[in-house]
C-alpha cells in the first residue's frame, strides 16, 4: 500500500505542478505565498471514502473541499464557459459510486435481504456526500442530503413499501440532476463516456479485491459494493449505445467479464473471476478512449 500511495502522490505532484495557475490563484485567495499548495491533499477530510479511500484526481475539487471559494479555484462547470475534463470526470465517477450503492441496495431490498441492503443506503450520505457538498455550491445546484437520509430511514422501517421505491426513484433523479451539470460537450463525447465506464469497472475490480481474504469472499458489503458499481457501468453502457457506436460491442465484451464476477446477490465462496480479470477488462475499455 505504501508503494502505491507514493506512486499516486508523485503523479499528483506532477499534475499539481502543471496546474500552477490554479494553485497560485487559490493560494493568493487564502493569503498563502504564491506557488504554495493552498491545502494539504493528504488531509483525511478531503478523502472520498467511497472507493477504497481513493481521493479524487481533480486538484480544484480538492481545493473546494478544503474550503476555498469557487471563484478563486475556477472550478469548471456547465455555467463557466470553460470545461475541465478531469473535474467533470471526477464528478461523474463519484455520482456513479453513489448510484451504484443505491442500485445494489434496492436490489437487495427487493430480494428481501434488508440486512445486507442497509449499508448501501448509508454509504452515499456518510461516505460520499461530504465530498460533493462544495460542488453543489460551485455549480449552484440544490442539495439532496435530506432525501438521501429519508430514503435510508425508509429502507430501515419500510423496506418493501411502495413509498420507499418512490423515494429511491426520487433520489436517483436528484443524482441525475447534478450529473446534468456536466457539460453536454463531455456527456456527448464517446471518449469521456468510455473513460467514465472504465472508472466504474475499475471501482468494481477494486472493491472485489477488498472483499477477499486468502482467496475467499469474506466481506459481503464490499462484494455488493463492487456488484453495484459493475451494474451501474453496465447501465451507462446500455444508455449510450448510439454514442459509443462501434465501441459499444467491444465494451460489452469486457463488461461481460466484469459482470461474471457477480453471479448472484449471495456471494459465492470464491470469486468467479479474478480481480486481475476485472482490471484488465477496465484497461481494455479505457484504451478505447484513445
Amino acid at each position: 500500500m505504501a508503494t502505491k500511495e507514493r506512486s499516486f502522490w508523485q503523479v499528483w505532484a506532477l499534475t499539481a505542478s502543471l496546474a500552477g495557475g490554479l494553485v497560485a490563484a487559490a493560494s493568493q485567495a487564502a493569503g498563502s505565498p504564491p506557488g504554495a499548495l493552498p491545502f494539504d491533499p493528504r488531509d483525511p477530510a478531503l478523502i472520498c471514502k467511497g472507493f477504497g479511500g481513493k481521493v479524487g484526481r481533480s486538484t480544484s475539487l480538492r481545493a473546494l473541499a478544503a474550503g476555498f471559494d469557487a471563484a478563486a479555484v475556477h472550478l469548471a462547470d456547465a455555467t463557466t464557459g470553460t470545461v475541465d475534463v478531469e473535474d467533470n470526470l471526477d464528478l461523474f465517477e463519484k455520482l456513479g459510486l453513489m448510484e451504484g450503492h443505491l442500485m445494489i441496495g434496492k436490489a437487495l431490498l427487493d430480494a428481501k435481504m434488508q440486512r445486507d441492503a442497509l449499508p448501501h443506503f448509508g454509504h452515499p450520505v456518510r461516505e460520499l456526500y461530504d465530498y460533493l457538498k462544495p460542488v453543489f455550491k460551485a455549480r449552484k445546484h440544490p442539495e439532496f442530503e435530506r432525501e438521501l437520509l429519508d430514503l435510508e430511514a425508509r429502507a430501515k422501517s419500510a423496506p418493501n413499501d411502495p413509498a420507499t421505491t418512490a423515494a429511491y426513484d426520487n433520489v436517483l433523479a436528484k443524482i441525475d440532476g447534478l450529473r446534468r451539470t456536466i457539460p453536454d460537450s463531455l456527456t456527448g463525447s464517446a471518449s469521456f463516456m468510455i473513460r467514465g465506464i472504465a472508472l466504474m469497472m475499475e471501482a468494481a475490480g477494486g472493491d472485489l479485491g477488498e472483499s477477499l481474504d486468502k482467496g475467499r469472499i469474506t466481506n459481503t458489503v464490499e462484494y455488493h459494493d463492487a456488484m453495484g458499481f459493475a451494474r451501474y457501468a453496465d447501465k451507462v453502457l446500455a444508455a449510450n449505445g448510439t454514442l459509443l457506436a462501434a465501441n459499444a460491442g467491444r465494451i460489452a465484451t469486457e463488461m461481460k467479464i466484469t459482470l461474471a464476477a457477480f453471479p448472484s446477490l449471495q456471494p459465492p465462496p470464491r470469486p468467479t473471476r479474478s480481480v486481475s480479470d476485472l482490471m484488465a477488462a477496465a484497461d481494455h475499455v479505457k484504451s478505447l478512449a484513445k
